[in-house]
């Protein structure tokens, strides 16, 4: 429902902006004020994913509009829980802003009409684990955009450190040691969601089709992603600090790619 989305856009607007306030004044009742405006937010994106759901009568992920909206809400999820498992506020400053673009778009976006789509993938005997295989890929998105934001903090803190400037915002990041933990904590969740989105996807694409591999570009892409994150968390322990944070943004550049970039070059994945 437009009015909902509208309220959401609203909430995430304004702990956006006390987001990046508290950041940079260090002042609490801008914090306050951006958490309980995120929550207002998060509230109605909620109410409106569900009355979409009510209405159309299918699972809110088919159409490009509807993913950009399902991406800011489990972006909004994912701060929620790096915020109350590290205590730390710094992830509002990228997310927020990003939540609150996303939906924009959304509300901006005009896609044709999703009911044949809908009709079409929602066929078949597997037809179930579609809302599975796309709420994990989506999920897991999330999950890679706090590898990035915290890839960006560490890369920000080391610089500072190798220059020996150490300007304001130093001192309002958390320690490099908090930074890569949660890039590495993100990253293994995220490569989790992403394991899972894949293998669900493969059954259902093989109920659907007959065929497990389609050679699509989303496919691909997904895949090189996957093999990615699997190389950073094998090699943990000697991909830690610097080296880990790049490839932090490197993979984070390739989940946008297979988000965006291969909805340009076609394929089976023509939804979401």
């Amino acid at each position: 429902m437009k009015y909902l989305l509208l309220a959401a856009l609203a909430g995430y607007a304004v702990a956006a902006i006390h987001a990046v306030l508290a950041f940079v004044n260090k002042r609490r009742a801008a914090d306050r004020t951006a958490n309980v405006s995120l929550a207002l937010g998060f509230a109605a994106h909620t109410c409106a994913l569900a009355v979409d759901w009510a209405r159309d009568g299918h699972y809110p992920l088919f159409s490009f509009r509807e993913t950009l909206s399902f991406l800011a809400w489990t972006l909004a999820i994912a701060y929620f829980v790096a915020s109350l498992r590290y205590r730390i506020n710094a992830l509002g400053v990228l997310t927020m802003p990003l939540a609150t673009f996303l939906v924009t778009a959304s509300l901006l976006v005009r896609d044709g009409s999703t009911t044949a789509t809908a009709a079409n993938v929602t066929g078949g005997v597997a037809s179930w684990l579609f809302p599975i295989h796309t709420t994990l890929v989506i999920f897991a998105y999330a999950s890679f955009f706090v590898v990035f934001a915290a890839s960006l903090m560490y890369l920000w803190q080391e610089r500072e450190l190798k220059l020996k400037t150490f300007g304001s915002f130093f001192h309002r990041l958390p320690p490099l040691s908090t930074v890569d933990d949660i890039g590495q904590t993100a990253a293994g969740i995220g490569f989790t969601l992403l394991s899972l989105g894949i293998i669900t996807g493969i059954i259902w694409s093989s109920e659907r089709t007959g065929r497990m591999w389609h050679n699509d570009p989303k496919e691909i892409f997904a895949l090189i992603t996957w093999v990615l994150y699997l190389t950073m968390i094998h090699y943990r322990a000697q991909w830690r600090g610097r080296r880990a944070a790049w490839v932090g943004v490197v993979g984070f550049a390739l989940v946008l790619f297979t988000f965006l970039g291969t909805r340009l070059m076609g394929g089976y994945h023509v939804f979401g």
